[in-house]
């Protein structure tokens, strides 16, 4: 055979083995085409899945939202230790309301009248529709006692029985003691009026746990 015979045969056989190759190509948008084949190891997700969605049709979870309830007040006990006290004992700045008149839950003031710093504003007393608060301004800080009917638990959580021991608790303004009497929630805070290097030093906690325990009960439905 001569060389130039030769030339044509691996022409003519290369021709065909790019022809064949031509039969595996797929193109885009071609017929049972989807695009890109995936690669090795990669999962192929189906429609609807987490990819596929924009961030708007991404649904979160629903959070239990925390409960308040009326607590159910002992009104005879505090009434009955408010009988207890003599009557010189009851006069005090403020004239609570007896009766269905009264704040919904048994009214806690100091024993003794408070100290206003002069031309500072007036001791206040306030019913709210769940409680009451008393706010008494001083030279140092103001005080304010809150009391309420409403029982707070966490979500997913039951109310847990409540007892009666002052719980002392610093704050960034100052101080706060809480305690529990007659089925009812006491908070008294202390808002201090200046800050030493930024933190307040205005009470101590045994100056905040002996106000705290100085309270009486000074009004009943």
């Amino acid at each position: 055979m001569s060389l130039i015979r030769l030339q044509i045969v691996s022409l003519m056989l290369a021709a065909s083995a790019v022809l064949a190759g031509c039969d595996q190509i797929r193109l885009p948008g071609a017929s049972g085409n989807t695009g890109a084949e995936p690669k090795a190891g990669e999962e192929i997700l189906p429609p609807g899945t987490e990819e596929d969605q924009t961030p708007g049709e991404v649904e979160l979870p629903v959070r239990p939202e925390s409960t308040a309830a009326d607590s159910a007040i002992d009104w005879e006990a505090a009434r009955r230790d408010l009988a207890a006290r003599p009557i010189e004992t009851r006069e005090g700045a403020f004239q609570v309301a007896s009766g269905e008149a009264a704040p919904p839950v048994p009214v806690f003031l100091p024993s003794a009248p408070v100290s206003v710093q002069s031309g500072e504003a007036d001791v206040r007393f306030q019913p709210m529709s769940d409680g009451y608060y008393a706010f008494f301004p001083g030279d140092k800080y103001d005080t304010i006692v809150n009391g309420t009917n409403k029982v707070v638990a966490a979500p997913g959580e039951e109310v847990a029985p409540r007892g009666d021991a002052l719980n002392f608790q610093p704050t960034t303004t100052g101080a706060q003691v809480s305690f529990s009497r007659y089925g009812a929630d006491y908070l008294v805070e202390f808002e201090c009026k200046e800050l030493t290097n930024g933190l307040p030093t205005c009470i101590t906690q045994d100056e905040a746990l002996a106000f705290a325990t100085d309270l009486v009960i000074s009004g009943t439905r």
